[in-house]
Formats: C-alpha cells, sequence, structure tokens
C-alpha cells in the first residue's frame, strides 16, 4: 500500500486515523484513500503491502481537481489534516490548480491557521512557482466566498507576511499598495508588519513612501507604526522628518503608549541631541507620561557627555519623583563625568547617594572613584579605598587592580603593586599589556631599568609583546638615568621589533636630553626626524620648545615656536603655557602678545594662566592700555578672571597713580563674589600710600594727609576682619611704612610687635621702613637698635637700609657688618 511509499506523510496521516468521522471515509480525501478505499474492510494486514510503480500511477491518475476540492470540503473542519492532504497529493506529482488552491487557501482562512496559509501563500507567490495560479484571483475569490471581513483581513495579514518572506521591501510595499489600491484593508499588525520589514531593509525614503500610502488608504495606524516611522527616520538623522510624522500622527490621533514616548526620547540621544531629549523628557513628565528608565538614564548620559551635570542631576531627580527607582547605570554615567572634571566633593556625594538608595555597587563605580582620588593626587585614599572594597567582597575586575597597581607605583611602592599582580592571577584574572606597562613605569620612576626590563622580559615570555607605549616609559626611564646611549638602542630595537617610534616616542626621548643637559643632541634628533618626516609632528615640534625653555633659551623657543606657525602648525597648549610665562618673565611682553595672537589665529583659547601672565606682565611695564585690552579679551572669551587676575590689573593702576581705578575694579570683583586676599588689600593699600605721598606736592595739609591716610587703612583693615583675612609680613610691612610716612610711630611700632605676637617674622623690607621712620622723627637711638636686632638675627641689611642712615654715628655699624 501507498503508506509505506511516503512514510512522513503517513505517520501524520495515522496519527489522525481513528478520528475521523465514519461519514469522512465515503470520501476520497488523500491517495490513501484512493489505494485503501475498496480494501479499508480487509483489515490492517493490509498496511504491510508495498506498492508498485503502476499502482503508483494508477492512483495519481485517479486524482482530479473536482475529487481534490470534494475531500478538501470534507476535511474543512480538520484544517491540519486538509492541509497534509493538499501537501501529500502534491509530493506525488498531482498539479493544483486555481480551485483547489482556493479551497485550501478558503479553509486555512477560516480555521484561522496562519503558519499554514503563509506557506501555501508562499508556494504561490515564490519567484521560482511554476504552474500556479495567480494570486489576487485567488483573494477576489476569497473575498465573494469568505465569511467575515475579518477572514479576509487574516489572509491579507498572512499574504503580506508571505510577502516579506519570499520577496524584498520594494516588491512587498508594491503588493502591499495593490491590495490598497483594490480595496482590501489590511490590519494595524500588517501596516506595523510593512512598515518594519521596510524600515529593516530598505532607506528611510520608502519607509516615508509607505506611511504615506497607508495615510492616503485611510488605514488604522496606532502608536507602534508612530514608533517604527520615527525610528527609522532618526537612525537616518532625518531629525526633522521624524518631527513631522511624530506632531502629525498626534494629530491624527495615535496616543503613544509609554514605550512610545520613551522611544523618542532614545532616538533624540541617539541622534546626539540631547538637550532636545531632555527638553521632550520635561514635556512628557509634566504631561505625567510614564517614561521608561532607559530613556532617562539616555537622557543622563547625554548630558553628562556634554558636561551638563547640573542638569544631568535635575533629570535623576525628576526619574526619582516619577517613581523610577534610581539605578546602578545613572549614577554610574554622573560619577563618570565629575571624575573627568575631577570634582571629588560631588563623585563622593553621589557615591553616598547609591550606597543610601541601596544600590549594589559594581567594580565600573568603583573604579570612577578610585580614578577621581589618583586625579586629585590623593594617592594613598585611593589605595586605602581598594583594600576597603577587596575586603568587602567586591568583584575586582583588571581595571581596579590596574588603578591600585599604578597607585602604587606613584608611591614608589612596587613590591605591593607586584603582589596585587600575582594576586589577580591567582584569581584567574590574566593580567595584560597595562598592568606589565604600570610595573615597568613604576619602576622607571624609581631608576630600577634592571627590573624595568624584566618585566619586559616576563611579558614576552606570557606572549604579550610591548608596544610603542611600553619603549616610551623605557625611554623617559633611561633618560632620566642619563643613559642616552641606552635611549639610541632602545630606538634601535623598536625598529627591528617592527615598531616604528611615533613622535611621542621622540618627544620623550628629547624631553629626557634637554632635562639632562644635552640639548645638543636633542637637537640632533630633532633636525633628523624632522628633516625625514613623521606623523603628528605638532608633538614633536611641542616637545623640542619645551625642551629648549627648560634649558633656559627662551629666544630659541620663541624662534622655532615662529618658525612652525609659519608652517602652519601650533604647538600644544602647554608649550604655549610655559613660553608665554617664560617671556613674560623675561621682560618679552611683545613676543607673549605674539604668541596669544597666533593662539587665537588657530581657534586656540589661552588658559587663565596664561591670561594672568601676560596681563600682569603689561601691567608690570606700566602699559595699562594693552592690559586692559587683554582683560577684556578674556572676559568676552567667557574666561572668568579670577583674584589674581584682579590684584594684577589693581596693582597696574596704583603704580600708574590711577587708584580710582583700582578701587573701582575691587568694588566689580566683590560684587562677582570673588573673595579678596591678603595680596589684593596689600596692594590697595600701598596704592593708598602712593596716593597721599604725592598729594605732599599738591599743597595738602600735613595733618589732614595724615588723617586721610589713617581713615583710608581703617577702612580697608576693617573689611580684611569681616573677611578673616589675616596681614602677612609684607602687608604688615607696607602698613609699617604707611604710618611712619604719617608720623603715627606709635602705631607703626605696635603693627611691629603684633607680627612679632602672632608669630611672623619681620624681613628686612620691614625693618627698613621703621628705621627710616625713627630716622625720619630724629629717634637714631631707635633706630639703631633696630639695625642691631637686624645684625644679632643674622639678617644683612642692604643698601637701603644704609641710606636711611646717614648719621655718623652709625658709621661704626656698617664697619662691623662688613668686617
Amino acid at each position: 500500500m501507498l503508506l509505506w511509499w511516503c512514510p512522513k506523510c503517513t505517520a501524520e496521516r495515522f496519527r489522525h486515523w481513528r478520528v475521523f468521522p465514519r461519514e469522512i471515509f465515503s470520501c476520497r480525501f488523500s491517495v490513501l484513500t484512493a489505494s485503501v478505499q475498496s480494501d479499508y474492510s480487509s483489515g490492517d494486514e493490509n498496511l504491510n503491502v508495498a506498492p508498485d510503480n503502476e499502482i503508483i500511477r494508477k492512483r495519481h491518475r485517479s486524482l482530479s481537481s473536482d475529487s481534490v476540492v470534494q475531500t478538501l470540503r470534507c476535511l474543512k473542519r480538520k484544517p491540519e489534516v486538509a492541509f497534509a492532504y493538499f501537501k501529500d497529493t502534491m509530493s506525488i506529482g498531482f498539479h493544483h490548480d486555481f480551485s483547489t488552491y482556493s479551497e485550501i487557501v478558503h479553509i486555512l482562512s477560516h480555521s484561522r491557521q496562519g503558519k499554514m496559509l503563509v506557506s501555501v501563500f508562499c508556494e504561490i507567490i515564490s519567484p521560482t512557482a511554476s504552474r500556479v495560479p495567480e494570486i489576487l484571483p485567488l483573494m477576489d475569490h476569497l473575498r465573494e466566498t469568505c465569511a467575515t471581513s475579518q477572514i479576509l483581513s487574516f489572509a491579507c495579514n498572512c499574504l503580506i507576511k508571505a510577502s516579506t518572506m519570499c520577496h524584498g521591501a520594494h516588491q512587498t510595499t508594491e503588493m502591499f499598495s495593490h491590495l490598497c489600491r483594490l480595496g482590501y484593508v489590511p490590519s494595524a499588525w500588517a501596516c506595523n508588519f510593512v512598515l518594519k520589514f521596510v524600515a529593516q531593509s530598505s532607506e528611510p525614503e520608502m519607509v516615508i513612501a509607505v506611511y504615506d500610502q497607508m495615510k492616503c488608504s485611510q488605514l488604522t495606524l496606532d502608536a507602534h507604526s508612530l514608533s517604527i516611522v520615527t525610528r527609522s527616520l532618526f537612525q537616518a538623522k532625518k531629525i526633522d522628518e521624524a518631527f513631522q510624522v511624530w506632531f502629525e500622527m498626534i494629530e491624527m490621533g495615535v496616543k503613544p503608549d509609554a514605550h512610545g514616548y520613551s522611544s523618542f526620547v532614545i532616538s533624540l540621544c541617539d541622534c546626539g541631541k540631547y538637550d532636545l531629549a531632555n527638553a521632550f523628557l520635561q514635556e512628557f513628565t509634566r504631561k505625567r507620561v510614564q517614561i521608561e528608565a532607559i530613556a532617562y538614564n539616555m537622557v543622563i548620559d547625554g548630558l553628562c557627555k556634554e558636561m551638563k551635570l547640573e542638569e544631568a542631576e535635575k533629570v535623576l531627580e525628576t526619574k526619582t519623583n516619577q517613581g523610577c527607582a534610581p539605578d546602578v547605570h545613572g549614577y554610574s554615567y554622573l560619577l563618570r563625568s565629575y571624575c573627568k572634571r575631577g570634582d571629588l566633593e560631588k563623585v563622593s556625594d553621589h557615591f553616598v547617594a547609591m550606597l543610601s538608595s541601596g544600590i549594589e555597587i559594581n567594580c565600573r563605580v568603583v573604579g570612577y572613584l578610585l580614578q577621581c582620588l589618583r586625579k586629585k593626587g590623593m594617592t594613598s585614599e585611593a589605595i586605602g579605598h581598594f583594600q576597603k572594597f577587596r575586603d568587602s567582597g567586591l568583584h575586582l575586575d583588571g581595571i581596579l587592580y590596574n588603578i591600585a597597581m599604578d597607585a602604587y607605583c606613584k608611591l614608589g611602592n612596587i613590591n605591593e603593586a607586584v603582589k596585587l599582580l600575582n594576586e589577580m592571577v591567582a584569581g584567574g584574572l590574566t593580567p595584560d599589556k597595562i598592568h606589565y606597562t604600570c610595573l615597568i613605569n613604576g619602576y622607571c620612576l624609581k631608576g630600577d631599568m634592571e627590573n624595568a626590563l624584566q618585566v619586559v622580559e616576563q611579558m614576552l615570555k606570557s606572549n604579550i609583546e610591548p608596544d610603542v607605549v611600553t619603549y616610551n616609559i623605557l625611554a623617559s626611564g633611561y633618560c632620566r638615568r642619563g643613559l642616552f646611549t641606552k635611549v639610541l638602542d632602545l630606538l634601535e630595537n623598536m625598529t627591528n621589533q617592527g615598531l616604528e617610534p611615533n613622535s611621542l616616542t621622540y618627544a620623550v626621548v628629547i624631553d629626557g636630553f634637554c632635562r639632562g643637559g644635552n640639548l645638543s643632541e636633542a637637537e640632533l634628533l630633532f633636525k633628523s626626524v624632522e628633516e625625514r618626516g613623521i606623523d603628528n609632528i605638532k608633538v614633536l615640534y611641542s616637545a623640542m620648545v619645551c625642551g629648549y625653555l627648560h634649558s633656559g633659551w627662551t629666544e630659541h623657543a620663541y624662534i622655532l615656536f615662529l618658525r612652525v606657525a609659519q608652517q602652519g602648525y601650533l604647538v600644544d597648549h602647554f608649550a604655549c603655557s610655559k613660553l608665554i610665562k617664560d617671556l613674560c618673565g623675561d621682560g618679552n611682553v611683545e613676543g607673549a602678545s605674539t604668541v596669544f595672537g597666533v593662539m587665537l589665529k588657530e581657534n586656540v583659547v589661552p588658559d587663565l594662566f596664561s591670561y594672568t601672565k601676560l596681563i600682569s606682565a603689561y601691567c608690570q611695564t606700566g602699559d595699562m592700555h594693552n592690559a586692559c585690552l587683554w582683560f577684556h579679551d578674556m572676559v568676552q572669551r567667557e574666561l572668568s578672571p579670577d583674584v589674581i587676575v584682579y590684584t594684577a590689573m589693581m596693582n597696574g593702576y596704583c603704580r600708574a597713580g590711577r587708584l580710582k581705578e583700582a578701587c573701582e575694579l575691587f568694588v566689580q570683583m566683590t560684587e562677582k563674589n570673588i573673595k579678596p586676599d591678603v595680596v589684593t588689600y596689600t596692594v590697595l593699600l600701598d596704592g593708598q600710600l602712593k596716593e597721599t605721598l604725592q598729594q605732599r606736592w599738591q599743597g595738602i595739609a600735613k595733618e589732614h594727609r595724615s588723617f586721610l591716610l589713617r581713615a583710608k587703612y581703617n577702612d580697608l583693615l576693617s573689611s580684611m576682619k569681616e573677611m578673616e583675612i589675616e596681614p602677612d609680613v609684607y602687608c604688615y610691612t607696607v602698613l609699617i611704612d604707611g604710618q611712619c610716612k604719617a608720623e603715627y610711630l606709635e602705631e607703626a611700632r605696635g603693627l611691629f610687635d603684633e607680627m612679632l605676637q602672632k608669630g611672623l617674622t619681620p624681613d628686612v623690607c620691614t625693618y627698613t621702613a621703621l628705621i627710616n621712620g625713627y630716622c625720619s622723627q630724629g629717634e637714631i637711638a631707635k633706630a639703631e637698635d633696630l639695625l642691631q636686632e637686624m645684625i644679632d638675627k643674622r639678617m644683612e641689611p642692604d643698601t637701603l637700609t644704609f641710606s636711611v642712615l646717614q648719621q655718623k654715628t652709625l658709621r661704626s655699624k656698617k664697619a662691623q657688618v662688613y668686617f
């Protein structure tokens, strides 16, 4: 019999054999029926008889479209069996036509057998299909015979799914559009299925085209449709189009769910539009829309990347207020960015907040804390926290071990770093190139090049090849030891190992040569590499400029800077700042100003330190015009002047006899909540004194001048007291000098004694000011006593001290000092 000719099919058929109603056996429902219908009553023993080819051909010829349709109709209440029968007849060579396909489609549609119906549709629309009916007439026939519109919609869904399995996005959208034009109404599920398929396999323009077709056909679109279309547009960076679709569908009455709103915010973040994402997030929150935690975290992450940390903190607060429990992700983003900023206080605050919220601390979060401590120079504290978390049972990863090892190396405790490396290995962690390089750096910092090389050998035994960074550290170590021959050998060894020294390698060597007093060797290497050419040559130029400056050759550094600038290069920020500082120190203020101009031309804004040096240098030369220009330039570039800059400007005005402008700057500074320091007050006190001396030549009475000076001094001293600023030695010297010139010698001596009571040691200038006061009042004996006190304290009076002591009785004292 035919059962054993097709075992897979007949096994399924045999499984259903005894469940058929008796009346079905009167129908010829399969090849099995065709072969055994007349013999069914003969018993099960007939199943063991294998048919020959002639029997199979006869049974095939006995099938007709009508008989197959009739059998299918008999099986309509058993759609699985009907489908199996349909496939079986096809497997023995029967070619189904329009009528048989129509019948099976009808049965599977009404019984909601989606997988089977999709399979049938795939056979029909497959590019390799042959001798099959057209799909659209089949769908029309189904429309005429189906019981409800839901059944037709179900069939449409299956056809669309089959199309996505057999065709690409273009053909699928064509079929979808054709169905819509013929009056078929795909469900919202079908619309979303097509949109998702097109979005995943095609360009966003096609997504928009399909979306427009759905709108024109007035199909039902829902929140899922909105998410698919907008997400596709956002992924293509078509933000304006995404906004248009979003607001358009909202106006159409589509109401996004929590996932839809969250997806919109996340998509904005994926496009890097963190401010917009935050604005929409806040708007959704005001509307009491539930937002998923991941959307909050994405916004926090984005704002942290842009270092808008205060706004990120507000998002975290909003998230908590909306009932979303804070998690490790939001906090870790904040910790990462505050660590980058070096704000240890904020890192500690958020770390404590995590602990108090019951959030489990992981190694990444601990890593941020330790990195911040290390960045702030709190190396011992970093080690202490590492030990505490290790003892608590926290899982430690390679990064944490590296941080701790580096900290031990910075403290010179290499043995502990080695212990940590061994502990890693014992714990199942494999040290990598970074861990070994950390140890090498530790040994190099101590000048122990022998052990550093042993670590390199250990790396090689572990099949870890040293990289350029490792060699750079070794080169730096050799330079510190003055082993310049070893440095050159190392460069040759790098080349032999297939590693090309980079610009940083040569920069390290040049810096080492210069610090070791081998400027000529550094120049030879620099010229050789420059002539040969190298990538990122800016690093090389920066190193040579710094090398000249370290060697005290400021003019050479300046000339190289100008030459490099003419070639279109700008040395790095550190080299520029150091050059500006040294030029100002050498009195070449115009040169420093030129460096500023070159930096600004390249859109590189000098830092506050550089502005301070340049402004102070102009103030020292009395050029307040240029000092003001650079001061205002700094403010316009959103650099906030600090107390040092303000004090330098006030000192410049006081030296130029423009006390009024200095006082105005003082008021401006305090209004900006910048607290003056003792130097600021000292500058103003000195300025008041100079103005009083100037008034001597303007005919102002002596008593009135003294009264004014004393009143101004008292005002400034009262202000200092309110701000809890204590005078230092220089400030006391100015005060004593002022009281002496105002002829208040008792007050001057009182200030001198007050210094001593506070533990401050008067310097030569302090003694000279008081000696001058006594001499001007004819109290030579007291002046002599002070001079003797200086000599007893092993303080050598300077020429100014002796210039105010012209009395004959003091000449012997002068001889005593020199002999």
